[in-house]
């Protein structure tokens, strides 16, 4: 592991473009970019926030802002997917999956009299079950992307000391695949609401050999996906397709990971350059 305290060198240049007022915090790990190590200086104040960037190499020495930008760049990125795992991805592992379990189940239990009765909802019963029972392991499979990127995070920061390039390609490759999956996961829900309909009507009819209770149940379940979808999915949906629209990507559905690859890379490099670029404090 290499040492990833501040030299009294690190230190001396850090306080030499210190502003007033300002604190300042060396990131505990650096970028490596097969010559050298380079560690990020943040500066911050109260009210303000994050007030700058400096970036020195392994020995302390402050680099030229042209050649200071590509570690910048990926020092950043290494941070962004981190906060973005606990931000996102965190929430998403721990939500409740009792509703969709339980539709599962009451739907499954039910399906023979609902189509002995309605024929024509064979299809709309089948791909309601088909489609929660593949979000039931969503959970999973995010706790999945949370663990490779918690162990990539470990391997940097408390083994070496220090992440490179194919760290990088390593930890934006599990948050594509997270993006991608939400993405097609709104696609279903979106494509499901006919066939909620369809079968919320279909309970709603008088004569039925279904256990009242279950009926409602059923009803008060679908009822509360489709208001939902209208809300909180759709403007998350929304927003991912503005985020393509903003750096001129197109979204494939048919091959979603590509689509969130470009436009991650994309986006990433367009919010750099606007918000980190202009406080970097390395000289020209």
């Amino acid at each position: 592991m290499i040492d990833t305290k501040p030299t009294k060198l690190h230190e001396k240049n850090i306080k030499q473009y210190k502003k007033i007022f300002e604190k300042w915090d060396m990131w505990d790990f650096a970028y490596f970019d097969g010559k050298d190590y380079y560690f990020l200086t943040l500066y911050e104040q109260v009210l303000k926030g994050i007030t700058g960037y400096l970036i020195l190499d392994y020995k302390g020495n402050i680099i030229p802002f042209v050649q200071a930008k590509a570690p910048a760049l990926s020092l950043i990125r290494f941070n962004t997917m981190i906060h973005g795992a606990m931000q996102e991805m965190v929430p998403q592992m721990r939500k409740n999956m009792t509703p969709y379990k339980e539709v599962v189940s009451l739907l499954s239990k039910y399906k023979t009299n609902l189509v002995s009765k309605h024929p024509n909802l064979e299809s709309s019963v089948e791909k309601v079950i088909q489609y929660t029972t593949h979000a039931l392991g969503n959970s999973i499979r995010i706790e999945g992307f949370i663990n490779k990127l918690g162990h990539l995070q470990r391997f940097a920061t408390r083994e070496h000391g220090y992440f490179d390039d194919e760290i990088l390609k390593a930890m934006k490759k599990e948050s594509v695949k997270y993006n991608a999956m939400m993405y097609e996961y709104g696609l279903n829900e979106f494509d499901m609401m006919n066939d909620y309909q369809q079968i919320i009507n279909a309970l709603s009819e008088g004569s039925s050999t279904i256990p009242f209770a279950d009926r409602k149940k059923i009803n008060e379940l679908l009822k509360a996906a489709m208001q939902s979808n209208n809300g909180s999915l759709k403007r998350t949906m929304q927003e991912f397709d503005d985020g393509f629209k903003e750096v001129n990507v197109l979204l494939n559905p048919a091959n979603l990971e590509q689509s969130f690859d470009e436009k991650m890379s994309k986006s990433g490099l367009k919010a750099f350059e606007e918000k980190i670029v202009p406080i970097i404090r390395n000289p020209s």
